[in-house]
């Protein structure tokens, strides 16, 4: 009833466009004509924001790189910070970022790189940040938790201005002790 009601208006939502897509490329092991096109005319894929990836997108990447190899000159770049993840946004599984880290892709084994160069904050705020930031997450990395232990960086402005300053605000009526 859904997909009349989708073909009736001419519209779909996220997850009908992402399992007809799933759908178009077939199976890695029985591939359509349009995966076998795809494949062929594929060279590069970047994929930003991959730590809000999900089950189903790392399903739709892993079938448009099914005849990739090690070593064949194409590329795939994905991109993205697990601290930074929006946690369950479009069924996102962060473990999924740490997965792809540690065993690659299906039939691609991939190349980790870790970026420490902080080009926003001044060199007292990522100090404070990679003082208090290591309490805060994951001792370390694990996929099946998602649980992301912290990365430290290093300021690359030399601007010594600004830092971090913690205001508490305590309701008067409470009492403290």
């Amino acid at each position: 009833e859904l997909q009349v009601v989708f073909q009736a208006q001419g519209k779909a939502d996220y997850v009908e466009i992402a399992l007809r897509a799933l759908r178009a490329l077939g199976t890695p092991e029985e591939p359509t004509d349009l995966a076998l096109a795809f494949d062929y005319r594929l060279q590069h894929i970047l994929v930003d924001e991959f730590q809000d990836t999900s089950f189903s997108q790392l399903d739709l990447l892993e079938r448009l790189t099914g005849g990739w190899a090690d070593g064949d000159g194409r590329t795939l770049f994905c991109v993205g910070d697990p601290m930074q993840s929006i946690y369950r946004f479009r069924q996102a599984e962060v473990g999924l970022f740490i997965d792809l880290q540690q065993h690659g892709l299906r039939n691609l084994r991939l190349e980790p790189l870790r970026l420490e160069a902080n080009f926003r904050s001044t060199p007292a705020i990522v100090q404070w940040v990679n003082e208090s930031f290591p309490a805060v997450l994951a001792a370390r990395n694990d996929a099946e938790q998602g649980a992301v232990q912290y990365s430290p960086s290093t300021a690359t402005v030399a601007d010594t201005r600004g830092g971090v300053h913690i205001h508490t605000f305590v309701n008067a009526d409470e009492d403290i002790e």
